[in-house]
This record gives C-alpha cells, structure tokens and sequence, in this order.
C-alpha cells in the first residue's frame, strides 16, 4: 500500500494531497472537534456554559452531603444514587447562577473577598482573624488557598445575583391585605399595640420571603432551560 502511494505520488502528485486531506477529514469527524472538545474536560460531570463541575469537585461535595446524612441525620440507609442526583442538580443550579453573573458583569473586589474571609469565625482566634489557622482549615478539606478564594468569589457572585432576582419581588395590594387579615386574626383580642404591630410586620415579611423564594426559583428554572447544559451521568 505504501508503495502504491508512492508511486502514485510521483505520476500523480495531487494524489497524496487528496489521500491525506481524507484522513483529516476522517479524524476530525471520528474524533476531532466532538472528541477534541470532550478530550479537552475529560474529568467534568457537567459542563454549564464556559463553567465545568470536575470529578473531584463533585465527589468533595457528595461525600459532604453523605457524611451529613450518616452523621448528623443519622440515617442508617442513604439512597447513594438519589444523593448523587441531588448534588449534580444543586451544583449545576450554582453554575447557572454564574453564567448569570457574569452576564450581568457582577465582580467582587479583592478588598470584598478578604474582608468576607476574615469575618468568619472558623477562620478566627479569640475574635481575630488567624492566617494559620486559615491555611490548617482549608488544607483539612483539601482546598488550597486559592481554590478556596475561587470559590468565595463565585459564591459570592452568586448571592449577588441571586439578591437582584428577590429584590424585583414586592408585596401587591392583594397580598398586602393578605397579611393584613391573617395579622388581624393572630391579634384578636390583644391589647398591646406594640405586639400586634410585631406581629403584623412578622407576617407581612413572611409573605415577602415566600414570594422572593418563588421569583428565585422561578428564575432558576427557567434559566437553566436557556443555559447550555450537560450532565455526564457515566461519571455519577
């Protein structure tokens, strides 16, 4: 075969141009712009947009969330294939949440992220924020300090994001009267004033909190059904 090609080279020489334009064509479709694509995140369990969640990502928040249910539900039985669904689902949600910031151009300042670090208490000594304390907590759940910060960011992004989405929801006339009659009948009989006024700003803010819990999933749901998304159940 080989020395057929090279004959024909030379009596033809467009021929082994055409000969190896077929192979290329042939690889490119075989394994090339799909394979190469694949190739290039070989260890995603879900690619949303320009974002991935790894394998390691995925199998850190599962044993998480496993650890969770054992220890401190204290299940005795865990229905491992459900769990993981729930977890792909919720992570995917995230990255949904982050596709949406970035199209909003939400950022966070270096000075926001270090601020919002040292205030957390697992990461203070006597109410002081403690560098090695930091670096012993992340390094005992397998972060390192810039994936750690990576993610803050995100998440960060995300309440961003996702605090835009609730504010949108208010309460209508309708539901203001709502709150209203539901007030007047806890506060029956009551005399105090200032506790029925409590009481009334109790339920109308209840009422806010789950319209603004409906308008965000609602939000999700239908930008997730907008969003390129793949879930590689195989890696599951």
């Amino acid at each position: 075969m080989i020395k057929l090609i090279r004959e024909g080279s030379v009596k033809y020489p467009w021929l082994l141009k055409i000969i190896i334009l077929l192979i290329a064509v042939t690889f490119m479709i075989g394994m090339g712009w799909f394979g190469y694509e694949s190739s290039q995140q070989p260890n995603a369990v879900a690619i949303v947009g320009p974002y991935t969640v790894s394998l390691e990502e995925f199998r850190r928040v599962y044993t998480r969330m496993y650890r969770f249910y054992k220890d401190e539900l204290k299940q005795e039985l865990v229905d491992e294939k459900e769990l993981k669904q729930q977890v792909i689902q919720s992570m995917v949600d995230k990255k949904v949440w982050l596709v949406t910031a970035d199209e909003w151009d939400i950022g966070i300042s270096p000075d926001t992220l270090r601020y919002e670090i040292r205030k957390r208490k697992e990461f203070q000594t006597d109410g002081t924020f403690d560098a090695g304390l930091y670096h012993r907590r992340l390094s005992a759940n397998r972060y390192t300090p810039k994936e750690f910060e990576q993610q803050l960011t995100r998440d960060l992004q995300t309440q961003h994001a996702q605090i835009i989405v609730q504010d949108v929801a208010t309460l209508n006339p309708s539901e203001v009267q709502e709150a209203e009659e539901l007030a007047a009948r806890q506060t029956a009989g009551m005399e105090d004033e200032a506790e029925k006024d409590r009481i009334r700003k109790r339920i109308r803010l209840q009422i806010l909190f789950q319209k603004k819990q409906r308008a965000l999933q609602a939000f999700q749901a239908a930008k997730r059904l907008t969003s390129d998304v793949e879930i590689r159940q195989e890696y599951l």
